[in-house]
């Protein structure tokens, strides 16, 4: 404890912990922070003097502009003088700086006391930026950007090399299982020993078809490039065929399959998405539910959503690992992922098909079993 806050008065000292308080704030800036610091500068209006607008702007390590209750630019960081050139800043509007209708929209809205957030083209940067606006004291607004340009070039360099690599490797697969099927199905004199080579080929020849396809699908669905067409849908009948498809799969293991879905369900979604979604779903839980366990898909209404459920009893994952399941490549075990075949995509998939029709995907696991759930919006 200082000498002046051992002999100042309560008042002053609470004065002196406040203006320390937001110098130590604006060296880590979030959304709940920009908040603190208005209510500060509302309970302490010297403060403006204390801490000087341009030494809290330059605390944020990305570009961050103040404007003023004229809609125009009053101070900004050196990131943002970067971003926008270095004196093309102070006094200028947001149609001024970037030519985007869509940022002078969050400024205005900002100041109008709404919090917003959007990524935007700027086209007089030829930038693609991240923006957060916070609202302030004083008919102000706080914006923070993050530049987006390069990262997303290299994202799309990634997605295009991954389609192109999936795209060539699929003729030589397509070869390679051709010719080992009719080894092992032609009545081809084999000895024992070559059998057993030529099954393992064509076990690992299946895997690589699976994983060129998930890449392949994943990249478009990345892209934008799957066709998802959301219309009224009856969910009901494609629970049924889906489950129909892992019956004998189920039955080699000694897993119980369950189907509890109303008569009538429908779902603004896409048929053939709901398909691969319940497929890759059934995939999964049949996969890593040990024999003599317990598969269930329900599907119900929930507010106004239909929410499909699969449900198991395997091992569960890691509650430290939950948030990970759906990233692509990720196992939450990996040994027994490879073991199983998996390509470590099914879940990604089973994610960006949820989102392209407009819905959401989670998990809730623990020792007894996992419950994946895709919601889709209610059919009207």
């Amino acid at each position: 404890m200082s000498w002046f806050t051992r002999n100042a008065t309560p008042g002053e000292a609470i004065r002196v912990l406040k203006i320390e308080v937001l110098r130590g704030a604006a060296r880590h800036p979030s959304p709940e922070l920009i908040d603190l610091a208005r209510l500060l500068r509302s309970e302490l209006p010297e403060v403006e003097a204390a801490v000087p607008v341009r030494e809290l702007l330059d605390a944020f390590p990305e570009p961050a502009a103040l404007f003023g209750p004229d809609a125009r630019i009053a101070a900004t960081n050196g990131p943002a003088e970067d971003l926008f050139g270095r004196g093309r800043c102070l006094g200028r509007t947001a149609l001024d700086a970037s030519r985007s209708e869509e940022l002078v929209d969050l400024v205005l809205g900002a100041l109008g006391g709404r919090r917003g957030e959007a990524e935007l083209h700027l086209p007089a940067l030829g930038k693609l930026v991240h923006v957060r606006a916070a609202p302030l004291s004083m008919r102000s607004a706080l914006l923070v950007l993050r530049d987006l340009t390069e990262p997303k070039r290299k994202e799309a360099v990634r997605r295009d090399f991954i389609a192109n690599a999936s795209h060539e490797l699929r003729t030589p697969v397509a070869a390679i299982a051709a010719s080992v099927e009719t080894l092992l199905g032609a009545g081809v004199a084999l000895d024992d020993t070559a059998r057993k080579f030529v099954e393992v080929i064509a076990r690992h020849a299946e895997r690589l078809t699976r994983l060129t396809r998930d890449l392949l699908d994943l990249s478009r669905l990345e892209s934008g490039e799957y066709p998802v067409e959301p219309a009224a849908l009856d969910v009901t009948p494609l629970c049924k065929s889906a489950i129909e498809l892992f019956e004998a799969r189920a039955k080699e293991k000694g897993i119980a399959l369950r189907l509890d879905a109303p008569g009538a369900l429908r779902a603004k979604a896409d048929r053939r998405a709901v398909e691969q979604m319940l497929v890759n779903l059934l995939d999964n839980a049949v996969k890593y539910t040990p024999p003599g366990g317990r598969v269930a898909l329900l599907a119900q209404p929930v507010g106004g959503a239909v929410v499909l459920y699969v449900t198991d009893t395997g091992p569960g994952i890691d509650p430290r690992l939950q948030a990970r399941v759906f990233e692509r490549f990720y196992r939450a075990d990996p040994g027994r992922s490879r073991d199983a075949g998996g390509s470590g995509l099914g879940l990604a998939i089973v994610k960006h098909l949820a989102q392209a029709q407009g819905g959401q995907v989670g998990v809730e696991s623990g020792q007894g079993g996992s419950r994946f759930w895709v919601r889709l919006p209610a059919a009207a």
